[in-house]
C-alpha cells in the first residue's frame, strides 16, 4: 500500500471529473498513444479481453471514474465475422453502428457497434449490453515500416466503450 492508504498502480482521475471521452478523443488520446507505448492523459483504461464472455462477466470493477452505465478497455479487436459466439450468447454488429472518425479534417480511426445476445444465433435475445469498438486508422500512425510490433498493435488493439442501455421505468 502506497502512503495515505491507496493501493499501488490504481488508475485515478483528479477529484470532481469523470471520464467521457468523445470518439475521437478517445482514439488521438488514448488509443494512438497506447499503441506507440506513451504517456496516457489519464491512466483508467485497463486491458481485457472483452470478446471472452458476456459483458455482465467483465471486470467492470476495474474501469472507475467513468460515468453511469459506461465502461472502457483496451481490447484484442473483434473478428470480423457478423457474429461472435460465447457460451450462452453472442455478438452480433449493428451494420447502422459502424463508421469513419475525423479529427481535424483526417480519418483517425473507425467505430463499429456490436450488440449483445443471450441464446443461439439467430434467435437470441436483445440484451440491454452493447460495445462500441474503436481502431486507429493505420494511416494516423506514423511508424517505420520495419517495425512489426507496432504494426500488429495497430492491427490488433482496439479501444471498447462498453454501455448498459437501462429500459425507462413505466410508471
Amino acid at each position: 500500500m502506497a502512503s495515505g492508504g491507496q493501493a499501488l498502480n490504481v488508475p485515478v482521475l483528479l477529484a470532481g471529473y469523470k471520464f467521457s471521452p468523445d470518439n475521437d478523443d478517445l482514439i488521438v488520446y488514448y488509443l494512438k498513444r497506447k499503441i506507440l507505448g506513451q504517456q496516457l492523459p489519464a491512466d483508467v483504461i485497463t486491458t481485457t479481453d472483452v470478446y471472452a464472455s458476456s459483458p455482465d462477466k467483465l471486470p467492470l470493477d476495474d474501469f472507475k471514474g467513468g460515468v453511469p452505465n459506461e465502461w472502457f478497455f483496451f481490447s484484442t479487436r473483434s473478428k470480423d465475422d457478423n457474429i461472435i459466439a460465447l457460451d450462452g450468447g453472442y455478438y452480433a454488429i449493428d451494420p447502422e453502428g459502424a463508421g469513419p472518425i475525423t479529427w481535424e479534417g483526417k480519418v483517425v480511426g473507425y467505430v463499429k457497434t456490436l450488440n449483445f445476445y443471450q441464446g443461439s444465433s439467430p434467435n437470441g435475445t436483445e440484451t440491454e449490453w452493447m460495445v462500441e469498438e474503436f481502431r486507429v486508422n493505420p494511416e494516423f500512425v506514423p511508424i517505420n515500416n520495419n517495425d512489426r510490433s507496432t504494426r500488429e498493435k495497430i492491427e490488433n488493439l482496439v479501444a471498447c466503450k462498453i454501455s448498459r442501455v437501462q429500459p425507462e421505468p413505466e410508471w
